[in-house]
């Protein structure tokens, strides 16, 4: 299967910075990271290409110690016209429509283990990734890049007493489940550049510990995000959660945690003009998720899916008054896999719902999405969509077929009808606010928002070098209609991506 993760999409963290303009890097440091990413790139390609059939990266054994590093590399270059379905001609009359833009990613990582006494190991990763925006992206920064830390952790991992354990802290991937709320740990986009490829991902700070007996895993967290300055929140995260999995059926879970701190807001009856300060502090959040393959006896490439979210907390509105905050989500999928057919090919279906806030109550009822994402296939939804509906004010179905032309090449084609849950309710962050003839509104009078087709093809060389195309066309609906007097477009975007690993 093909990594689809450098597909095209957008965590939350950003949304907040739409439509904002940035100055352009100095003409001598621009031209040098534009040489020093061409020239990774190249070496990159060239010595994934020599290596076909061998494994990329490098070893060498210092006694006991062990060390692999390699570098990872992404270049991709997009094309869109009617970017923002024009929505932007009524806020930012000169915004461009048509664009297209480049970004690169080069990530030297090095990776260590050394034994310990009895069945245990010390390991740690460190890693650099470097980005680079060439061109203005969908959020009009221009030429953006940064050199910074990727992971930067260490840990001991073993087993004792038929348990086994694993204790790591510092700058490392997480992800929670599936992805639903908790695996985008890094933001993207902004003065660090490569908004759409979304390469970074690990946490700014955590401290991860698990214990385990057979199939059954519990884990205990406290994550902190690396976030560009333009996006920051201070958002700390700590909780527990327990999983079964087994690898060739799935896996079930649930978690529990908590939000001590955190300076995010929230969009209050009258985004933007008024917003709930610090919205997301104190939020607690039970999550729990299914995810199993051959359940039903005699239907082993029936694939069947589960997740929801419940939250609660006490939000502080502009004028003092506090209400109770009461949201939930869920999403049920289905698929089969017929493998026995020409080109194999795997259907699957997802519905989901992510409540909005009724304007009518009240109790504050819109889903915080906290820090989701893990790809197309599990929490965007629509590779243009992904830039606009943040899982929260959101009803979305989605059809997906995956087709097997060859072990090396890979169709998909992807169907997502998406909605708001409640309407003249703040879908982003209280974007798009209107007047009627006595009120201010904000969200859509009508619930469509859109309809997106995204066709991709990959063609695998070898398993460090693939490369991906894709198309994809979101067609404006009713509700984005309604909200746009200035008139709608649909909104195309095209793009090209190469994954080069040594």
């Amino acid at each position: 299967m093909v990594d689809r993760s450098a597909s095209l999409g957008l965590a939350a963290d950003k949304l907040s910075g739409a439509m904002t303009s940035t100055c352009c890097l100095g003409g001598p440091l621009r031209l040098l990271r534009l040489t020093a990413f061409a020239v990774a790139l190249a070496l990159a390609g060239s010595a994934a290409w020599a290596q076909e059939g061998a494994g990329a990266g490098w070893s060498r054994s210092f006694g006991t110690l062990e060390l692999r590093g390699g570098v990872e590399t992404y270049s991709a270059y997009y094309s869109m016209s009617g970017t923002w379905w024009n929505l932007a001609a009524e806020a930012s009359p000169g915004f461009d429509m048509n664009r297209g833009f480049a970004e690169f990613w080069v990530h030297p990582k090095l990776d260590g283990r050394l034994p310990l006494d009895g069945d245990a190991e010390a390991y740690g990763a460190l890693s650099v990734g470097a980005t680079q925006t060439v061109g203005s992206d969908a959020f009009n920064y221009s030429n953006q890049g940064a050199v910074r830390f990727g992971s930067a952790m260490l840990g001991v991992r073993g087993t004792a007493g038929g348990w086994r354990y694993d204790v790591s802290f510092g700058r490392q991937p997480f992800t929670l489940g599936t992805g639903m709320l908790l695996t985008a740990g890094s933001s993207n986009g902004y003065s660090w550049g490569g908004g759409a490829s979304a390469q970074r991902k690990v946490w700014g700070n955590s401290l991860v510990a698990r214990a385990g007996s057979g199939e059954l895993t519990g884990t205990a967290f406290a994550l902190e995000p690396d976030e560009a300055p333009e996006a920051r929140t201070d958002t700390r995260v700590q909780g527990l959660a327990f999983e079964w999995a087994r690898p060739k059926v799935g896996k079930v879970g649930i978690a529990w945690f908590t939000v001590p701190r955190s300076q995010a807001i929230y969009p209050g009856d009258l985004a933007p003009l008024d917003f709930i300060d610090q919205g997301r502090e104190g939020l607690d959040t039970w999550h729990g998720w299914a995810d199993l393959t051959g359940l039903i006896p005699g239907l082993p490439a029936l694939g069947l899916r589960a997740e929801f979210a419940q939250q609660r907390n006490e939000i502080t509105r502009a004028d003092g008054r506090r209400d109770p905050m009461e949201a939930s989500a869920w999403m049920l999928g289905a698929s089969w896999w017929a493998r026995e057919l020409p080109f194999a090919p795997r259907f699957s279906y997802h519905v989901a719902r992510f409540t909005g806030d009724n304007p009518n109550t009240d109790v504050y009822e819109r889903f915080d999405p906290m820090f989701w994402g893990n790809g197309l296939e599990n929490w965007w939804f629509g590779a243009n969509g992904a830039y606009s509906w943040l899982n929260a004010n959101l009803r979305a179905q989605r059809f997906i077929l995956d087709a097997y032309l060859s072990a090396q090449d890979i169709l998909q084609f992807q169907y997502v009808r998406a909605s708001v849950d409640q309407i003249n309710s703040a879908v982003q962050f209280g974007q798009g606010a209107r007047f009627t003839a006595n009120q201010l509104l904000v969200g859509v009078p009508e619930p469509g928002l859109s309809n997106e087709i995204y066709l991709q093809y990959s063609r695998v060389f070898n398993p460090k070098l693939v490369v991906t195309a894709f198309v994809s066309r979101s067609s404006p609906r009713d509700g984005l209609e309604a909200a746009a007097p200035q008139g709608t477009q649909p909104w195309t975007t095209f793009g090209i991506g190469l994954t080069a690993n040594f």
